[in-house]
């Protein structure tokens, strides 16, 4: 029972958010409201007379469209409802589309978005592998045959990255639009063709795409030869993880499955405290890298929907607060709402509608946020140029650091203790058995590039120029590097959590601890009932 107590404490410390964050909210709801909407019309206001951004690549302004929808559910109002049946009238069937289609439907009961999402969904199925492809080791508009398994798992729920015959990448970002396409219809109508979509989408990224700490990579090979099953990874972008966190969190909403719930957090806990993407400060924006609009709505949809446990829902609150404070204090260009690419400034006062929806998704993913839990009336100081105070919950932070970092040495004491206590005497005991390893993985050619404007923001299958005209991927570079998956056991699926063992010898004592305790602490323990086994290194 202390051992118990022990872990659940340490659970609680490692989902604090860190003293160097600046996620005091101190805006108040009708501000942000305001901020949001104001940067919304901005945005519509620079869409040319057939509802699209120039000069941008065509998946833009499906995210702007989304972010229509997703503002109105936010407000509990229909300001852009009009618009939106409108626009979409001059739109193709891109999954970006089909995404805010089926975000309308969820925001104004309109028969009409239905129908563009479902024709979007039938878009994307037809580049989706099925078991029907498998079976025949091919797919309607590749030239090539496919693999059917990678690792003894099978390839269906991979969506395809483009239409190109030869290209065999199926890709985080397609199949991520498509689970959250399919999540929202299984939300919305009973047909179980959907729900049967989203596992089988949330079984693929789990199976195949996870890095060895689990944060979901950009693309792997199809093809059924030597170069198949192979993951090319280049640069982690948080845009795959965040369309899994979303499409895992409307899962639970449908289903209120444990299993699901904690893939879902364990990929939180993986993905926030990543450094690819941030610095200490929290702000997504290190390393060269711009925002991201994906990971800010998946986690405004776990915050909104109340898809883990509460501690856990603060610490992603804290998150967003972070984003929040960074675009409107230090990416917003002065009297005119429109927002650069950097979120750690400066400002610029060129538009984009890349930038601008990008920006839009901290604007949006913060209305909802309960400003009391991250009220403070005490500054804390710091040697950051923010002037911002901050919130109580770092000063928690900072006393259950020294606090706990001594409860988990005296954790490690009571396991070793417990572990002694349980194994009978033993003479020249064998060592352990070594856990399997992570396949090893080289790069495969042609690994496709992101379409981009003036940020980062990856536009989704189906994005092309503005005119809807596929642009195809760039010459591969002459080396791709790549991240190891993790070797997944016969069948996982989001109702299966696993770490894989190999993996966690390369991880950081802090990181471990963490996997650990968000595993365990919603766990039910019986009386006498052994702990898991963990890897021996």
């Amino acid at each position: 029972m202390l051992l118990v107590v022990l872990v659940h404490a340490l659970a609680v410390a490692s989902q604090v958010a860190s003293p160097s964050w600046n996620s005091t909210l101190t805006t108040s709801l009708s501000e942000r409201v305001t901020l949001a909407g104001a940067a919304l019309d901005v945005a519509v206001d620079r869409l040319s007379p057939d509802d699209l951004f120039d000069a941008e690549p065509f998946g833009i302004t499906g995210n702007l469209y989304s972010q229509m929808a997703d503002f109105d559910i936010a407000t509990n109002q229909t300001k852009y409802e009009s618009i939106l049946e409108k626009s979409f009238q001059s739109t193709n069937y891109g999954l970006s589309f089909g995404y805010a289609a089926a975000k309308a439907y969820t925001a104004y009961n309109n028969t009409v978005f239905l129908q563009y999402a479902v024709q979007s969904w039938w878009f994307g199925r037809g580049r989706t592998i099925s078991e029907s492809d498998i079976a025949a080791g091919k797919i309607a508009g590749k030239n090539f045959t496919i693999t059917t398994t990678c690792e003894n798992v099978t390839m269906v729920g991979g969506t395809y990255w483009d239409d190109e015959p030869g290209e065999p990448s199926v890709a985080g970002i397609s199949t991520g639009y498509f689970l959250v396409l399919s999540a929202l219809l299984a939300e919305a109508t009973p047909d179980p063709l959907y729900l049967q979509a989203v596992n089988q989408s949330a079984n693929f990224i789990r199976s195949h795409l996870y890095n060895a700490v689990g944060i979901v990579q950009q693309f792997m090979s199809t093809l059924a030869n030597s170069t198949g099953c192979e993951v090319a990874n280049n640069d982690l972008d948080p845009t795959d993880s965040g369309l899994m966190i979303e499409g895992l969190s409307i899962l639970y909403s449908i289903t209120k499955d444990t299993s699901t719930q904690n893939l879902l957090s364990d990929l939180i806990m993986a993905v926030i405290p990543n450094t690819a993407w941030q610095g200490q400060n929290g702000i997504i924006n290190a390393q060269g890298k711009n925002a991201d609009m994906n990971l800010l709505q998946g986690l405004g949809a776990v915050y909104a929907r109340n898809s883990v446990n509460t501690t856990l829902r603060q610490y992603v609150g804290d998150y967003i607060a972070v984003q929040f404070n960074a675009v409107t204090n230090l990416a917003a260009s002065a009297g005119t709402n429109v927002y650069g690419s950097s979120w750690t400034g400066p400002p610029s006062d060129i538009f984009s509608g890349t930038n601008q929806t990008i920006a839009l998704s901290a604007l949006i993913s913060a209305i909802g946020l309960e400003t009391a839990a991250s009220s403070s009336t005490t500054p804390a100081p710091s040697a950051s140029s923010s002037a911002t105070p901050q919130s109580r919950s770092h000063h928690l932070g900072a006393i259950l650091g020294g606090t706990f970092g001594a409860l988990a040495f005296v954790a490690i004491l009571a396991i070793a203790w417990w572990f002694m206590r349980r194994q009978p005497p033993r003479i020249n005991a064998p060592n352990s058995v070594q856990p399997p390893r992570i396949s090893e993985v080289t790069p495969f050619i042609a690994a496709p590039s992101v379409v981009t404007s003036s940020g980062s923001q990856i536009t989704g299958f189906g994005s092309g120029d503005k005119r809807g005209e596929h642009q195809g991927p760039p010459p591969p570079p002459a080396t791709v590097a790549t991240q190891p998956r993790l070797s997944p056991s016969v069948n996982p699926g989001p109702s299966m959590v696993e770490t894989n063992s190999d993996a966690a010898s390369v991880l950081p004592t802090e990181r471990l601890v963490q996997i650990l305790n968000q595993r365990l602490q919603n766990r039910t323990w019986e009386e006498g009932e052994a702990l898991p086994e963990y890897p021996v290194a």
